[in-house]
């Protein structure tokens, strides 16, 4: 194959590639917005007046959603939600794939802008959940040995946020900031992959 064939053949790649990840990518914001609207929603109209359930240590029917067993009517927001991250990341793979190839090759310039539509929505889903419980104001309360404010609970690993806000926390505190800081990346090393097709 002729080197201006295959330059030809990668850019028609590339530019697949790029088209998946920004497929990928508008379906993560429109997941963000589904968990924002969805947990606030059930914050809003799922009273907590039972005592929550008891805490249980291991889980007889996996998946274990609100103390065991499929997902509730309040857990949808946060399952239909991670449906769509997983499919943005799958969606990034090919993108992903060309970075590596260019990397391996040493063309890390154009490589690695590549990685990073592969890596940031995995980095944006490890965040979701590790940021909120690092942000946490029920965790501050229960260092200072100060009385738990009412949205909160005991758990194994101290205070957390509870009940049915704990979903709306996990989208304020974690998607949301992650999703911005994830399209701030994108805009600045593969604007590619947010320009319109």
């Amino acid at each position: 194959m002729g080197g201006g064939k295959f330059v030809r053949r990668l850019s028609c790649w590339q530019q697949m590639a790029n088209r998946l990840a920004h497929i990928g990518w508008l379906i993560l914001l429109v997941s963000v917005a589904f968990m924002l609207v969805g947990s606030a929603a059930i914050a809003v109209w799922n009273p907590d007046t039972n005592s929550p359930p008891a805490e249980t240590t291991e889980c007889e029917n996996p998946p274990c959603f609100g103390g065991g067993g499929m997902p509730g009517v309040a857990d949808l927001p946060t399952v239909l939600a991670f449906v769509g991250y997983g499919l943005a990341v799958l969606l990034s793979v090919p993108s992903g794939l060309l970075g590596a190839w260019r990397v391996l090759r040493g063309r890390w310039r154009l490589g690695l802008p590549g990685l990073l539509v592969v890596v940031a929505p995995l980095l944006f889903i490890a965040g979701i959940e590790l940021v909120p419980h690092v942000v946490n104001p029920c965790l501050a309360a229960d260092l200072t040995r100060d009385e738990l404010p009412g949205f909160c609970e005991h758990t194994e690993s101290g205070g957390d946020i509870g009940g049915r806000v704990h979903a709306l926390h996990h989208a304020v505190i974690g998607a949301l900031p992650m999703a911005w800081l994830y399209t701030w990346a994108l805009r600045r090393w593969q604007p590619d992959v947010v320009r319109k097709w």
